[in-house]
């Protein structure tokens, strides 16, 4: 087994972005950088290391051509001879000395004698069998000499990457903590394309991402948790006008409803302490759990809120000592094993909090089970009881949501029993209730009562439908 130690794997990192290579363009020359991508390539596709000069100098040649430095003339034998003299390339089936000559001297040298070439043996290996590893290697190359191209049609055109990047996920060979000097860098990587706004995403499809830089000062940065203010509403750096459910702001509410996580990426300054200290860093993947709209307080002006959470295993920070700190997976505590009356808690009492490695409510769900048991497993909206062979199924929804930042009460009267539609409708806000019991619908849902259904045993506080309400106004 290869040694994957960090002073081991830093040092082929460090030689992949040390390249002896031409800047006498102020651009530098990338004739190098192709063709280790394209080794790279070989290795992650389990073909054979090293490979002829005759096999290989057309293919390297039409790379060369198509991505090379503008007005630079494609030369495969530069890159396949200069290469060796670096810790990451071999060459074997050379008799004596590779000769430095330029021009159709080397050519002739390497027509004649056919060397093949190929990267050194362990980090071939390497690269074949740690797919993180090479993720950072493709990463490293194409920071470094790649900034201003789209890196998306170099990985498809040297075979590391086998369809174009549908901008949903993880972006291709962009590791978790990347940091990227502006965006421009970010829009070549395919991790956030547009250069001003804040969300990636058209109003008829999921976000792709999203930019947390201290724009809007409501904005929450919790680390696994982040509290997100929409786009628009603003002019000159300043609140004027209502924000609408549109654009970046609709995409967010089409991911909340599909569950598609969206990339989050965070930039350098004093808004958050989980900001890098400069540039801006991707951090992982995110789902968006929830969205409303609330009146800000100095101008009363509406804004769309977002609130996300990291993806378990898909996230990391830098912490302030430039080490990779993982966020720990969000596991929940195990639920009592003796069955216990359920006591309701005093009124606005909040769910308990625990202190682990991190702060989480504790949801009860025996209360929830209990709201279900009590109306038959009954939807109140529309009278349905759903069967299955396990038993009757049904949804527990509460009116003030859980967690921040509405922090609602885990408490039976802060609680509905509905079936999935319009469990569904009413987090979206698709569904509003009034104090009395009176259904109100955006769109047609289909089967709703007038009246919220009732039973004995179970009532609602007003107070948690009138916050419901005013989270979800328009």
């Amino acid at each position: 087994m290869l040694d994957e130690s960090t002073s081991f794997t830093t040092g082929y990192l460090d030689a992949f972005t040390s390249l002896r290579v031409d800047r006498s363009s102020g651009q530098p020359a990338l004739h190098q950088p192709i063709v280790l991508l394209w080794a790279i390539a070989r290795a992650r596709q389990g073909k054979q290391r090293l490979i002829s000069w005759h096999a290989s100098k057309e293919e390297l040649s039409a790379l060369l051509a198509h991505h090379g430095r503008p007005g630079s003339t494609p030369a495969p034998e530069f890159p396949f001879t200069a290469l060796h003299r670096s810790p990451l390339w071999t060459l074997e089936g050379v008799p004596g000395e590779v000769p430095q000559a330029r021009g159709s001297s080397l050519r002739s040298w390497l027509d004649e004698h056919n060397p093949k070439g190929g990267l050194e043996k362990d980090l071939h290996e390497l690269l074949a069998r740690s797919g993180k590893f090479g993720e950072k290697a493709v990463c490293h190359l194409l920071q470094t000499y790649f900034a201003d191209a789209q890196w998306q049609d170099i990985l498809l055109d040297v075979g590391l990457q086998t369809e174009p990047f549908h901008g949903f996920g993880p972006a291709p060979y962009v590791p978790i903590g990347t940091v990227f000097a502006n965006r421009d860098a970010l829009a070549a990587a395919n991790v956030h394309r547009p250069l001003q706004a804040g969300i990636w995403g058209k109003q008829k499809e999921d976000a792709k991402s999203i930019v947390v830089s201290g724009g809007y000062e409501d904005d929450e940065d919790l680390g696994t948790e982040i509290i997100y203010t929409g786009q628009g509403g603003m002019t000159e750096g300043r609140h004027t006008h209502h924000q609408e459910l549109t654009r970046g702001n609709a995409a967010l509410v089409n991911s909340a409803a599909s569950g598609t996580p969206v990339r989050v990426i965070r930039g350098a300054g004093d808004h958050s302490p989980y900001a890098p200290a400069h540039g801006l860093r991707y951090d992982g993947l995110y789902r968006v759990e929830d969205y409303w709209s609330e009146r800000r307080a100095v101008d009363d002006l509406r804004i769309w809120r977002f609130r996300l959470r990291a993806v378990d295993g898909e996230t990391s920070l830098l912490g302030t000592d430039g080490e990779t700190v993982n966020f720990p997976t969000l596991v929940p505590l195990p639920l009592p094993t003796t069955p216990e009356a359920v006591a309701e808690p005093d009124p606005g009492q909040r769910p308990d909090r625990r202190t682990a490695i991190t702060q989480r409510l504790v949801r009860s769900t025996r209360r929830a089970q209990r709201v279900k048991e009590l109306h038959d497993y009954t939807c109140q909206v529309c009278g349905i009881r759903i069967s299955t062979p396990t038993g009757a199924y049904a949804e527990a929804a509460h009116i003030r949501p859980l967690g921040r930042p509405h922090d609602g009460p885990d408490r039976m009267d802060n609680i509905l029993c509905l079936c999935p539609n319009h469990h569904v409708a009413f987090d979206f806000g698709m569904l509003t209730i009034g104090d009395d019991g009176s259904l109100y619908e955006r769109g047609t849902l289909g089967g709703a009562l007038p009246r919220l259904r009732t039973v004995a045993g179970h009532s609602i506080d007003p107070a948690y439908l009138a916050y419901h309400r005013k989270h979800h106004e328009e």
